[in-house]
């Protein structure tokens, strides 16, 4: 009875620690890779929207005038999900910065992918 009870509470514990929210992923703005791309935020924006759209993402909002994308998987065979944020800053009238911040929904998660690499491969793709 005392494993029953022990393994409960290990799983309560286990399953509600280190969540992660798409606030989080917002809150964490200037901690993910980003990458410079020779185009402008005009050009750059509806290629990035687009990426979230033909992914396995979900897209939840989008604000050209704040710079940001959000998206976010729900839980798979593999995974208890992601949540992504996409900033899109203007460096120059032909230049503009992209940042992807990814997290797990859940931290103990360990086949979560981080999107960030998918969402620059095809970025690089379109600007290349």
């Amino acid at each position: 009875m005392k494993w029953i009870n022990l393994t409960i509470i290990l799983l309560a514990i286990i399953t509600s620690s280190g969540c992660a929210t798409l606030a989080d992923s917002v809150a964490a703005k200037g901690t993910g890779p980003s990458k410079v791309y020779s185009a402008s935020k005009e050009s750059v924006w509806p290629v990035a929207v687009n990426t979230i759209k033909y992914s396995d993402l979900d897209l939840v909002s989008e604000s050209k005038e704040s710079g940001m994308i959000l998206a976010q998987r729900g839980i798979t065979a593999f995974s208890y999900g992601e949540n992504v944020a996409i900033f899109i800053e203007e460096e120059t009238e032909k230049s503009c910065r992209v940042e992807v911040v990814s997290k797990k929904a859940l931290a103990t998660n360990i086949f979560a992918p981080d999107w960030s690499g998918t969402i620059f491969k095809r970025l690089d793709a379109a600007f290349k």
